[in-house]
């Protein structure tokens, strides 16, 4: 049994077939699990870190921002004042040149007003509101220019109260001044709107007719004579009477208005001389006269 159990003990050549292979077993290991949290909470925690660092670099932009808006803020405060102020200064500069220009137009007025005035005082006569000799003689020169230019007729008259000087000395300058007035204030009356009378000096004065021929102008001369010698002044209780003396020019080709007045100053001479109260002609021969 031995032999036998010794023969048998001789191992057969083996046969080898395919393996079989079972599914694969993963090894587990608490330090390598350990391991792995350890790496894992690192990489973790440097990636909080970079997160610090942003947040942390954010909010220092952040703080610079919000001082840069205070600084701003701050600024467009005082910006802000500083114009309500300029505003309030502008305002008032406003208000004083409003006023400084209001004072300045009730100047102008005022300086017009004036102008007008002394313009009118120049122009006409205080007295009698007749125009003075040179604004008489201007406005003359215009209306003749026109009759030069459209041959229409124009004549002139000379007039001159009689005994003047009387009446001034018998009864003073304010009944000479109240004579002269109503003279004025007679002649007008029988004037036409054209028409234009001036004081010459004294008590002599002078009429523009414009458009009247030389009969017009002997009928206006007449009426205005007429109207005078019906003229009462009132003075001091008493009533004074007044007459004119009036020498008429109708202007002839080429003339110029002294030339008429110069006629018409002779003509009134001539009346001066022949009664006084009348009305001459300078057309018609005046005997005696040169």
């Amino acid at each position: 049994m031995r032999a036998k159990a010794g023969a048998a003990m001789v191992q057969a050549p083996v046969v080898q077939g395919p393996v079989i292979q079972g599914p694969a077993v993963e090894e587990f290991s608490l330090y390598d699990a350990e391991e792995a949290v350890l790496v894992s909470t690192t990489e973790m925690l440097a990636g909080l870190t970079e997160m610090a660092g942003g947040v942390r670099s954010l909010a220092d932009s952040y703080r610079r921002s919000l001082r840069e808006q205070k600084r701003l803020v701050r600024m467009s405060d005082r910006m802000q004042s500083e114009l309500q102020k300029a505003n309030h200064c502008l305002a008032e500069q406003r208000r004083d040149l409003q006023s400084l220009n209001e004072a300045l137009e009730g100047e102008i007025r005022h300086r017009t007003r004036l102008e007008g005035e002394l313009r009118r005082l120049a122009d006409m006569d205080d007295l009698t509101g007749a125009h003075a000799r040179r604004h008489f003689l201007e406005v003359g020169e215009r209306e003749w220019a026109r009759h030069r230019l459209s041959q229409a007729p124009i004549c002139v008259l000379m007039l001159d109260l009689d005994r003047f000087k009387r009446l001034n000395d018998g009864f003073g300058h304010g009944a000479g001044d109240a004579a002269l007035k109503a003279f004025v204030a007679a002649c007008r009356d029988r004037l036409r709107p054209d028409d234009v009378i001036g004081r010459m000096g004294g008590e002599e004065f002078a009429v523009l007719l414009p458009g009247a021929d030389r009969l017009t102008g002997l009928a206006v001369a007449e009426t205005i004579r007429e109207a005078v010698a019906a003229t009462e002044v009132a003075w001091d209780g008493a009533t004074l009477s007044i007459t004119v003396s009036v020498g008429a020019a109708a202007a002839v080709a080429g003339e110029s208005i002294e030339a008429a007045l110069r006629r018409a100053d002779a003509a009134l001479y001539f009346a001066k001389h022949t009664g006084r109260n009348c009305v001459c002609d300078a057309a018609e021969p005046m005997p005696g006269m040169v």
